[in-house]
């Protein structure tokens, strides 16, 4: 690390000052207390009349078997590869879809809310609610505005509107129809008690869609673990018991859809075999009576022996050639079924399929329908996932063509073997004799329908007992409950959420007021802006001190400060003699008027006076001069007299009250007083005043406006900068360290005035105490250490 690198971390370093920054705070100690107090007794007020909210929970089983996958699988899963089930993933999303919300806010009449109207806050009554409404329909005016029921007796009520006007009287369980829509007002059993202390019910009426749309944002649907299928619903609720009715509501729709779902393919089959049991059983009945009629006609009473071995073979050929034609017509219906893409329910003749493979494909396809509505309500047409899915669907759907082509061309070679043998066997049957002949045909047809009719009970009673046996694929493992304290507001946190708030604020306050500050505060900004040190501090002239120039005998702080700069001052020169004189030049400016130039100038002089120096007072703010009134003087002619040549500087020189002080007034405000300061005969006035006196004061004009200051440089032996505190703006402060690095001034200091020490954090305690040297009584000794307290006090 170079010296450079060192000495710009030890900057850096130096501008924090820890004892600074203390007690920048600890001197508005008072404004910290206040803002505590009053930020604490706003959280306690909000913490007594919030509505404290609770938090209501329950937790669902969801029976999935693509849970139980092991080994590498689970293994990707870990690592993000592979998603997480789609089934529990999509039973969360059907938890929260509208449909079962809707269900849940129709079930429970949520639309409709009563309050009991409180000073501050009101309080949901729910259950407690000595009236219920029923809303028919409920007008735009009546969403927007609340009204009253005042229960009268047990068999009418008042209803009042938003401002308390009365509406009218009305019997309970009428239609009203009103501004507010059309309801039925009931009232509630056992509400008599409730009626004294809850006269006026506040109603609110709530849009059907907002409700469900704030419902289903408010309620919170997660795995309760990655690996398991157990989801955990939540929602915050400010009536605990109204939030478990809801969350209960919800898993009683949610068991209900989810077996109305599985029941309605069963439900499907079962009235697809009813419609055909009703058709085979009237052909079938019609077929027996055929058979009774030819037997009774043709005086039959039974078969020969060869005619029942024909039937026989027939019967059963009939069967096998029966089952032929239902597996083409299920594969029929499976076609059917491809073609009108509707994959989420299930056809009755998909149902009836005997293959596994094609069955396997359907409950694919109809999965894989189900992903692609869900995915397509919340993506757009060109999601890059409902094109896989789409295309995950058109191979299948190509498989199961594949598949249902083949079985039909086996089925198809089967049916014709078959009906080759019943061409054989009625062959055979012809040389029957005729009436036995026709007595095998009638029979044989009564055979083919009974065996259709044994075969649809059959499927019949099995689709009965799935349709029995039936169960949800969940199970709630926990019912809704609530938590014991309130989930907000947070007590301790609000607390002290008050407490940091009433230690920000006024911090902030003090930060951002010293930030808009425009004005020089402290001698820490100016050395730091200005690099130059502050050669001298001046406080607040006294009270007591009627004029400009201090009381040079006085003991005040002010007083004691300018004789601590006249100290100074002979660090600055040496004894002995330039060019055979021995007065100094002390030029004296600013950046702006009104910073205490010629203050500082008048009491410097009256200072050094005190020591016997001869001083006089050059007035060279021709523009706008104001010493010579601190000094009582006139200002009739001065140094424009002089440098136009009409004046000797021997007839300016003016003797004031102050002893050893002269001054040369500025005089006439000339046009040009840059021009005369410019001038040779200014060099001339000043060199002849330092054989006469021991120092020389310039008082100039603020460099910032005009450069005549600038012009008396070479002049000066030293420049005093003054830079008044709230007063100096902090812009120009930039523009004197312009001034020194240019070197203007061979030699330039700053004297920082107008210090207010009470409210200044880079003093501390160590200032703010006036002192004298003077011996007092015991009494003004106490009287001293009562105002040092005082003094103190300020300071904190």
């Amino acid at each position: 690390m170079n010296n450079q690198d060192l000495n710009i971390w030890q900057e850096e370093e130096d501008d924090f000052n820890l004892r600074d920054f203390v007690f920048k705070y600890l001197r508005n100690w008072y404004w910290f207390v206040l803002s505590v107090v009053i930020c604490s007794i706003l959280a306690f007020l909000y913490l007594r009349y919030s509505t404290p909210i609770y938090d209501v929970s329950a937790t669902l089983l969801v029976k999935d078997e693509e849970k139980g996958l092991t080994g590498g699988t689970e293994m990707l899963e870990e690592l993000g590869m592979l998603g997480g089930s789609k089934l529990v993933e999509n039973e969360i999303e059907v938890l929260r879809s509208r449909t079962l919300m809707e269900k849940v806010v129709d079930g429970l009449n949520l639309t409709v809310s009563y309050w009991h109207e409180g000073n501050i806050r009101d309080v949901e009554l729910h259950s407690s609610s000595p009236v219920k409404i029923n809303a028919a329909d409920i007008s735009s005016f009546g969403y927007q505005n609340h009204l009253y029921i005042e229960p009268l007796d047990s068999s009418k009520y008042a209803m009042l509107d938003q401002n308390k006007d009365l509406m009218g009287e009305f019997l309970y369980s009428d239609l009203v129809n009103s501004k507010y829509g059309a309801f039925r007002v009931f009232q509630v059993d056992s509400s008599a008690e409730k009626l004294s202390t809850d006269r006026y019910i506040k109603v609110h009426f709530a849009n059907r869609d907002a409700k469900v749309s704030s419902m289903i944002e408010g309620l919170t649907a997660e795995l309760v673990n990655q690996k398991s299928t157990v989801i955990k619903l939540g929602m915050e609720h400010a009536l605990p018991k109204k939030g478990k009715q809801i969350l209960g509501k919800l898993l009683d729709e949610y068991a209900f859809a989810s077996l109305e779902d599985k029941n309605r393919e069963a439900t499907n089959t079962l009235n697809f075999i009813e419609d055909r049991l009703k058709l085979i059983t009237s052909e079938l009945g019609d077929v027996e009576q055929d058979v009774e009629q030819y037997r009774r006609s043709a005086g039959i009473t039974d078969l020969s022996t060869e005619a029942n071995l024909f039937l026989e073979k027939v019967k059963d050929n009939d069967t096998k050639l029966n089952e032929v034609d239902i597996q083409l017509r299920v594969l029929d219906g499976v076609e059917r079924y491809l073609s009108s893409n509707q994959y989420a329910s299930v056809s009755p003749g998909a149902l009836m399929v005997s293959d596994p493979i094609i069955t396997s494909y359907i409950n694919q396809l109809s999965e894989l329908e189900l992903e692609r509505e869900e995915l397509a309500r919340t993506t757009t047409a060109n999601n890059p996932f409902l094109k896989t899915l789409q295309t995950q669907q058109a191979n299948i759907k190509q498989a199961i063509r594949e598949n249902i082509r083949n079985q039909k061309a086996s089925l198809q070679v089967t049916k014709s073997g078959l009906e080759t043998l019943n061409s054989r066997l009625e062959s055979s049957i012809s040389a029957i004799p005729r009436k036995e002949r026709q007595y095998v045909e009638i029979k044989r047809q009564a055979g083919i329908k009974e065996n259709l009719y044994l075969l649809l009970l059959e499927k019949r009673e099995e689709t009965a007992l799935s349709y029995a046996s039936t169960v949800t694929d969940s199970r709630v493992v926990d019912q809704p409950y609530t938590s014991n304290q309130p989930v907000k507001p947070k007590n301790k946190i609000v607390a002290l959420m008050g407490l940091l708030l009433g230690l920000v604020i006024p911090a902030a306050y003090i930060n951002g007021k010293e930030l808009m500050t425009y004005t020089v505060q402290s001698k820490k900004e100016i050395e730091k802006e200005t690099g130059l040190s502050v050669f001298g501090e001046i406080g607040i002239k006294p009270k007591e001190e009627k004029g400009e120039i201090l009381n040079v005998n006085s003991r005040s702080f002010v007083s004691e400060q300018f004789r601590m700069i006249r100290s100074n001052l002979s660090y600055l020169f040496s004894d002995e003699k330039k060019d055979g004189v021995l007065g100094k030049v002390i030029s004296i400016t600013s950046s702006v008027p009104g910073e205490g130039k010629s203050f500082v100038t008048g009491n410097i002089a009256a200072s050094l006076g005190l020591l016997g120096k001869k001083v006089v007072i050059l007035g060279l703010d021709l523009r706008k001069p104001m010493i010579h009134e601190y000094l009582s003087l006139k200002n009739k002619q001065g140094v424009t007299n002089y440098l136009a040549g009409k004046a000797e500087a021997d007839e300016l020189i003016l003797a004031t009250q102050i002893s050893n002080v002269y001054m040369i007034p500025a005089g006439p405000i000339p046009p040009n007083p840059s021009e005369l300061l410019a001038k040779p005969e200014m060099t001339e006035l000043v060199n002849g005043l330092k054989k006469t006196f021991d120092y020389i004061l310039l008082d100039t004009p603020p460099t910032s406006l005009v450069t005549d200051a600038v012009l008396l440089a070479p002049l000066s032996d030293v420049c005093f900068y003054v830079i008044r505190q709230n007063k100096s703006p902090k812009a120009l402060l930039p523009k004197v360290k312009e001034i020194k690095e240019k070197e203007v001034f061979s030699s330039m200091h700053v004297l920082f005035n107008a210090v207010d020490y009470t409210r200044n954090a880079e003093y501390g305690y160590g200032y703010g105490y006036s002192y004298s040297y003077q011996k007092g009584t015991t009494g003004n000794k106490m009287k001293l250490l009562y105002d040092n307290i005082v003094r103190l006090s300020k300071l904190k």
